[in-house]
């Protein structure tokens, strides 16, 4: 898996359930470990229940959530992630492709406007994976959702990589 997407290591690598819990670690780790830090983060309005029941459960605690548009085709405005990122921005997440529209998002685009801030960016490539390139160095992810399923694993296995310096809580 590592090798596949660029990681640097195995390290990098925490195994799970499947998609909706690497997605939900993701989110809810970040939220944790950097409330301190700021409480608001940024997805889109067309994401997979995995994060969005997330993000709802975190705006009832008190976090803002954005929820960028998407324009005909299901792609975001980068314009608009880039004047919604502010100082207190802890995460971004944006889903690689969509599951219901086929959408693929600019992701390497993302993550750069992303590197950029203070926030971490994580997307759930679980629709993605074995149909897209993804080298998530390139392309500045910090956190990435798999679902082994996609890729001709038992459904009950997945995966999310953690880039090297992002210590969650056990």
């Amino acid at each position: 898996i590592a090798e596949s997407i660029n990681a640097k290591s195995d390290n990098e690598i925490v195994f799970t359930s499947g998609g909706t819990e690497s997605d939900n670690t993701a989110i809810m780790q970040t939220a944790f470990l950097r409330r301190n830090e700021g409480r608001h983060i940024i997805t889109t309005a067309i994401e997979h229940e995995a994060v969005l029941k997330p993000m709802a459960f975190l705006e009832s605690q008190g976090y803002e959530v954005t929820y960028l548009s998407v324009d005909e085709n299901g792609i975001i405005d980068l314009n608009e992630l880039k004047d919604a990122l502010r100082d207190d921005t802890i995460l971004v997440s944006v889903m690689m492709g969509n599951n219901e529209v086929g959408s693929r998002q600019p992701i390497h685009e993302i993550g750069e406007i992303v590197s950029e801030s203070n926030a971490w960016f994580h997307t759930d490539a679980v629709q993605a994976i074995g149909n897209c390139f993804i080298d998530v160095q390139k392309m500045n992810i910090d956190m990435l959702s798999l679902s082994g399923h996609k890729i001709h694993a038992p459904k009950g296995i997945g995966a999310l990589y953690v880039k090297n310096g992002i210590e969650f809580e056990n």
